[in-house]
Parts: C-alpha cells; structure tokens; sequence
C-alpha cells in the first residue's frame, strides 16, 4: 500500500508521499483550482473552488433540481446578530449540506467564504458580504463561521469543509480591485486591515485563504512574500494553501500582452513574462492559481530557471494536504460526515434555524412614535409599497444566481410582502400591494466579468469563463465595458418590467390616502451595487429617498422598512418617524420582517458599521488611510475609530420594544499586569415591559497625554470594541455580565520598535449600548511592559521529496506574539525524526534521505518554559 493510503500517518506525510509520485507535469497540473486525475495513482481530479458565503451557492455535478438548499442571511445580517455561536450553528448547517451534496455526487468540499474584507467605506459593492467596519467584531464572527464551516468542534482529526476567508487583503474598493493600489501604513494594516484576517487564522483556524488582485504599497498581493508568508505564516501559524482570486496571476504580468486578450493599460506591470507571474506567485507563497497560467507558463518557467520543481513540491503538498485533512482518500466511514445525504438539503431544521437567525439582524433604528410593535386590531387597509417588498434579493453569491447547478434553489422563500400577509391572514385587514417604482442597477465604472453580453461573440465568453475555472483555454477574455448609469433590472425575479414609474407611484401614494397602515419596503437591489462595482453614493438609488418623503406627506401612518446592502445615508431618514433595517436576511426575510413589525420578536440586532449622514463625510473609497492625519481625500478619518463627526447612527447601535439600564461598573483590578486579562462586571437590568435580548459592548481607549501634543482619535482610536455579550432578560430583571479582556486584544504597532506592544499607562473602559451610547465607564491601568510569550514556529524544507542519500535543509523562524523573531543563537529549535532509518536530522536541521518512506521532522522551540512545534514531512522515492 502507498503510503499516501495509510490513515494512520500524519496529513503532511501522506502528501508529501502522494507528490512524491507525480511527474512535474502532474504537479503543474495541481497548482490549479481545477486539476487532472491521475489514474495511475487512482487519484481523482479535484475542484479547489466553489462559494457558499451563506449558504451553496451552486453544485457542479449534483444536478437534480429536487436538492434544494438552505439560503441564510448574508454576513453583514449575521454580523447585527452579534451572536457567534448563532454563526457557528448556521455554518454547520451550511457545511452539512456541503457534505450531503458531496456524498451525493462527489461535490468538492474547498469553498471561497467568508469574505471578510473591513467596511471602512460603505459604498464598497461588497458589503453585505462582510462583517461590517470593526476588526474585533469582524474578528470574532469570521473566526466562529470559520469553526462551524469546518466543523471544529465536531471532530479533531478532519475538516467537514474547507473554508477559504478572502480577500486577503486591503481589497474594500470594487471599481478598481483588479489593478489598483492600496496604500497603508505598517500601523493601519497590522491594527486594522490585518486584524480581521489574523483572528480569521488564529482562533478559525481556516484552511486556505484567497489573496486579492490589488497590490499592497505598490506589491501585488499575490506576489507578497510579506503579506503570505510573514505574516501569514510566520507570524500567524497558517498551515494551510492560499489560492489566487480569478486571474490575478495573469494580472500580477504587463497585461498589455496581446496574448492574454487584454487591452493596454490592465494589469499591474510587475513581471515581465508569464512564466515570470507563474514562478514568483508560487515562490512568494501563492499555492493555486485560479486561471490557466500554470498549465500554460509554469513548464516553460522550469526550463528558464525561474522556478525549481522542489519549488513546486512545496507548494502542491499544501495544496493536497487539505484535501487528506477533507478525508477524501480514505475509506468510506472515515469520517463523522460520510453518511449525511439528501435529508441534509434545505431540511426542516435549517429552514427553521434560517427564520431564527433573521430574526435577530433585524435592526431597529427608529419608533419615535411608538407604531412598534404594529397591532392587528382594528387594521382595515394595509398598504404595502416597494418593488424590494415583492422581488427577491438574497445578497452575493446566493444559490439561483448562475443558473448553474441544475437550477439550485432554495425551497421556498418569504418576502416582505408574503410576511406581512401571512401575519395578518387571520384578521379582516385588506392588504393592498403597489409597486411604486422598480428596481434599478446602477453601475459604475470598472471589470466586469459577466455571462452574457449583447454583441459580444458567445464563444468569447465562453473562453473567458473557461480560463477562469482553470480548464485548459488559455485565450482569456477581459474587457472593460462602459455601461449607462442605470440599466433596467429584467431578470427572473421581475419579467415584466412594465409601467410607467411615475404614474406607478402616483397610483401608490392615491392608495395611501385612505390606508390605515402604509409600510414602504425601500432599499437596495443586486444591481445596486456587486462584485465589480460600488455604490457611486450611500443615498438611496433610483429617487426612493424623495418618493419616502411625499408618502409620509400623504399618510403618516409610514412605517419604512429598508433592506439594503449596508449603510444608508440619505437625508429623508430624518424625517421617518418609524424605521427598520433589514439587511438581506436570506429565504425567510419576510417571515423576520413580519415577526419585528408585529411584535412577535423584540428586536434586537444591532449595526456593524457607521451609518454616515452622507456622501460629505466619506473621503474617496479608494483611499485605504482610516485615520484622519492620513486621509489624503478629505478632512475626516474613517469607522467609529477616527470618525471626529457624529454620524445619523453609529457603531452598535440598536432599539428593542424595551430599555435596558447600565449601573455599577467594577473592574476586577485597577492595576492590570501586562500580557494579562481585565475583567469588567456591569448590572444590566430591562426597565420595560417586554422581555429582550440586549447585546452589551465594552469599549476601551488609550488616555493620551495632551502635554505632549497627542489628542483623542488622532494616532489611537477615539475607542475600541474589545468585548460583547448577549444576554436575555425578561422584564424587570437584572443580571450581572461579566466580560474578560484578553489584553492582547489591546495592542498597537510600535514603529521604533517594529513589534506589538500592549502600551503600559492610563486606559478607560466603556460599558453599553452602542459606541456612542456608554452610561458606564472607569478608569485603569495597564503596569509593567510586555513579556510576549512564543507563538509561532515556522518550519520549511528546501526539498521535500528526496532519493536515498540526497540532503536538505530546514529553516526554522520562531516568532513571539508580538511580532519578535526570537535569535536561533539564543534559543536554538530542537529537531526529532519520527523516523530515522528515512531521515535522519542533525542538530542544525540538515535531514539526510536515507531509506524509501516517509518521515515528519518535529521542530521545538523553547522560550520562558513554553515549547512551540511544528512538523515538516519529508518523502524518500524509490530510486
């Protein structure tokens, strides 16, 4: 038996050993999302990509319409729930389905979700696939979807799914995310950017992850030995594979060359050659290309000398250890998953745990009148007004979007307007629809990589989409399309596309007149803003804001329910008197909005990002600087961190049908040792008469010292969100939350130092209900510096596939928490042969082949008592 077969070794071994036994031609063939089977081997082909943000978005080989699939909120809805383990639930309901259809029909289980990239600008065309603005809470939840995606807590040997958090990173801007440039500082990307991903890494533990097109202070990212290597790995103990996102090892090439079908002027100008791109993305540490380069460039790069196939070993072997640590060699039963099947698809349980979750992003942001909750009695008339209320729209990457996958849908869905009717089915109320107005897209300039386009040979789009999956053709197509400002919306969810807008809302606001309720379901649409394009403003599209404003003229009785993508500043907020916010909530949105409108759930989401007044206090999105020193654009800095303005609703904030008091702050310790925790207690108490949850923040900030010309939200955050909790109170009760504060969550970049530090002086902590809303505060003190403790041992082999009495060499870097790489002088790493009559390894980590098999070199690093492994496999080939 080879030994790649034998479960009983370690995943690095096996693959090292299965590498071992392919040609160069068959490894080149395995730096591609899609790969070839080698049959020799009884190796099957592999498809390193499909996307499940919240929920399947499509199956490539299950093509029975009869397995249908759960659809959840989007990740900014989740995000509002600040519920992790809620995430954690969802995603392991999204990973089921996986496995079932994996079962099923052999569906790959390598999925490119999250995306995680940071809301710093809400016109970003991605945002309802994120977390939101703050890298803490953005943190926090990527590292439970993470969890729950993978199946952590199911079992410690393999991984139910391989969750793939993107885009790595500085990648929050669509309109030139192909080939811009992202410029930060060392202190904006370690303090911001990066955090998210570094949590994502740490605590998620996430499998692989997709670098982005853009490059990072004049780099490509995926050309970055610093962004995927120093601190991805070195730094943050990634074991896993990075993959590049659609082309973006093409782009990393002067992409004027006439071979790749593209016009002057795309790409990044960074390699000269092809062959160039494909060697340096894979030595910088960019294991996959999603595209045809490697099969078409890599072979010639070998023959230059641009890249050495030991090279090349190092990158396959990540890349197929994943699929070893997925279980798909081994045999049938191996894993907890194997027996899931079709019962798994959209099942009772996960369309009940979709009504759940959307229940809670439901964010509550206005009852100035105390309409909320609605009452049924004595409703005669119900008008319900907006195109959003009635047509779907389950945010990116849902199921249904590519008409692939044998139609896969979900298996059935609530809109608004379902919601509502269902709600009041058991009362004599009327409810009347009025379209009012339809749904736009709205594009701006930029790469757009679409299906179909009218004039445009098939066949070239055909190529287009080919080269994107990594099937063999190489003729790429990438053009640059100027589309109008607006384009009729005519897809499947609105076929008619008829009537005048105008004499639409004319005939809405004459059905008001007389209704005794009017909820207008505004807000955004998929052509709003996507993948490729962002918003050109935060105001609502398509002149809804002005339609708001002469229904509240005409009845007053408005309550406006907005389910857009993100933050919305318009200035007509300010004259709703009765507003909701319902981020795409997925297949049950209506069922939610109906169960927050009726009273039937207290709300009790809160927001993830700043909701900006306007467009005026928003620098340009392709500014990366978040502080207000660094904002070259305009004079404001970025989030809830640097924002000196007050904005229409900030970080955290979100009203219930109760109120919640905060009093009695205690801290465990004024003076708090560094590289400890702080321990805060608050009394929250619900003083309505209605049972809620109430999401409880803790923020803290540095005290700076104005002697010496710093000021608040200058060089440090006006304050950060460093802890959060959940809690259920019926009415009246009081219950005592305790947060603890890890304060290594309370670090800054030191730049003469060039590490971390968790700063020694004055700090307060701020207790309550949304980042502008802290009744409860106190002061402390952090004392004594830092004495980081060893976290990462990085290990690679300059071989690892040898002949007997062949030798290579392992370089080891062993990092601190705070960034310090320790002297290999000093504190030398220990290295251990798990089998010496293959490899034998000497005190300097030389490892000398000896004998066919295969062996896992331990490398151990000790610092101050703790000892910090980590394995490196090496495989000897018959000769």
């Amino acid at each position: 038996m080879e030994k790649f077969r034998d479960t009983s070794l370690s995943c690095e071994e096996r693959a090292a050993d299965l590498v071992s036994r392919m040609t160069l031609e068959e490894k080149i063939a395995w730096c591609g999302t899609w790969t070839c089977p080698i049959p020799r081997l009884g190796i099957p082909g592999w498809h390193y990509s499909n996307e499940a943000s919240h929920g399947i978005n499509a199956l490539n080989y299950v093509n029975d319409k009869s397995y249908n699939v759960t659809s959840f909120p989007v990740c900014l809805a989740m995000g509002q729930s600040w519920d992790t383990e809620k995430i954690g639930k969802v995603t392991k309901a999204v990973s089921d389905e996986i496995r079932a259809a994996h079962n099923i029909g052999d569906e790959s289980l390598s999925f490119w979700c999250p995306t995680i990239n940071l809301s710093k600008d809400p016109r970003n065309g991605r945002s309802d696939e994120n977390f939101g603005e703050d890298p803490f809470l953005g943190g926090k939840m990527a590292a439970a979807y993470i969890r729950g995606f993978q199946g952590a807590d199911e079992d410690p040997k393999y991984v139910k799914a391989a969750a793939t958090p993107k885009h790595y990173m500085l990648n929050s801007s669509e309109n030139n995310r192909n080939t811009g440039i992202s410029f930060a500082d060392e202190k904006t990307i370690r303090e911001y950017y990066a955090r998210v991903f570094e949590y994502a890494f740490r605590e998620g533990k996430a499998e692989s992850t997709m670098i982005s097109y853009n490059r990072i202070n004049g780099v490509p990212a995926g050309a970055s030995e610093w962004v995927m290597g120093r601190l991805l790995r070195e730094e943050w103990g990634f074991e896993g594979y990075v993959t590049s996102d659609c082309g973006a090892v093409q782009q990393t090439y002067n992409a004027g060359h006439l071979a790749l079908g593209q016009k002057e002027g795309v790409g990044h100008y960074y390699y000269n050659t092809l062959e160039e791109a494909s060697a340096g993305t894979l030595i910088a540490g960019c294991d996959i290309s999603c595209g045809g380069e490697h099969r078409a460039h890599l072979m010639d790069a070998v023959k230059q000398g641009l890249i050495t196939e030991d090279q090349i070993d190092k990158n396959v072997i990540r890349n197929v250890r994943s699929l070893f640590r997925q279980g798909i060699f081994d045999p049938k039963g191996s894993t907890p998953w194997d027996s899931l099947g079709a019962e798994q698809m959209a099942s009772k349980e996960h369309d009940d745990l979709a009504v759940d979750m959307a229940n809670d992003t439901i964010v509550l942001l206005k009852n100035e009148k105390g309409m909320l909750p609605l009452k049924k009695e004595g409703l005669r008339k119900v008008l319900v007004v907006g195109p959003n209320a009635k047509f779907r729209e389950l945010g990116g990457y849902s199921c249904g979007s590519f008409g692939v996958g044998g139609g896969l849908d979900t298996r059935y869905n609530v809109e608004a307007l379902d919601g509502i009717r269902n709600e009041l089915a058991d009362t004599d109320a009327q409810v009347i629809y009025e379209k009012g107005w339809n749904a736009q897209k709205e594009y701006g300039g930029g790469l757009l990589d679409l299906m179909s386009i009218p004039g445009v040979d098939p066949q070239q789009v055909q190529q287009m989409m080919m080269s994107a999956m990594g099937i063999e053709k190489h003729e790429d197509t990438r053009e640059k399309y100027d589309l109008p400002e607006y384009v009729p919306y005519a897809g499947p969810e609105d076929p008619e596309r008829k009537g005048d807008q105008g004499k639409m809302f004319a005939r809405a606001l004459e059905a008001a007149k007389d209704a005794d309720l009017v909820i207008m379901v505004a807000g955004t649409d998929a052509g709003t803003a996507s993948e490729g394009a962002d918003r050109k403003s935060i105001a609502l599209p398509n002149g809804q804001g002005e339609r708001i404003a002469k229904m509240l003229e005409t009845n007053p009785n408005t309550v406006v329910v907005l389910t857009v993508m993100g933050t919305i500043g318009d200035p007509v907020l300010d004259k709703c008197h009765t507003l909701v916010c319902a981020t795409y909530a997925g297949q049950s949105q209506g069922t939610a909005i109906a169960n927050v409108l009726f009273g039937k759930v207290n709300p009790n989401g809160k927001l993830t990002a700043t909701w900006y007044k306007d467009d005026s206090q928003l620098p340009n999105i392709n500014d990366y600087g978040i502080r207000k020193a660094d904002v070259l654009t305009q004079d404001h800095g970025r989030t809830y961190w640097y924002l000196d303005e007050e904005p229409r609703f900030p970080f955290g904030y979100g009203i219930h049908y109760t109120t919640f008091d905060y009093a009695n702050l205690r801290l465990k310790e004024k003076e708090v040792p560094n590289g400890t925790s702080l321990t805060a207690c608050v009394d929250v108490t619900n003083t309505g008469k209605v049972a809620g949850k109430e999401i409880v923040e803790l923020y803290i900030r540095k005290v700076v010292d104005e002697r010496f010309g710093e000021k608040p939200g200058y060089n440090k955050p006006f304050r950060q969100l460093k802890g959060f909790t959940k809690i259920f109170l019926e009415p009246g009760e009081t219950k005592t939350v305790t947060i603890e504060v890890p304060l290594r969550d309370v670090t800054f970049w030191d730049d003469f130092r060039q590490k971390m530090r968790i700063i020694p002086g004055d700090y307060v902590v701020e207790v309550g209900r949304s980042s502008a809303d802290l009744p409860c505060s106190e002061g402390f003190a952090i004392v004594g510096e830092w004495d980081a403790p060893l976290s990462v041992v990085y290990a690679e082999l300059d071989k690892y596939c040898y002949l007997p009495g062949e030798e290579g060499q392992i370089r080891t870097v062993a990092r601190l928490e705070d960034t310090t790489r320790l002297c290999p002088k000093k504190y030398p790493p220990v290295y251990t042969s798990s089998n010496p009559s293959v490899a034998e390894v000497d005190a300097c980590g030389h490892v000398t082949a000896k004998a066919p098999g295969t062996a896992l070199i331990t490398v151990a690093v000790t610092y101050e008592g703790k000892t910090v492994t980590r394995g490196v496999p090496v495989a000897v080939k018959e000769t």
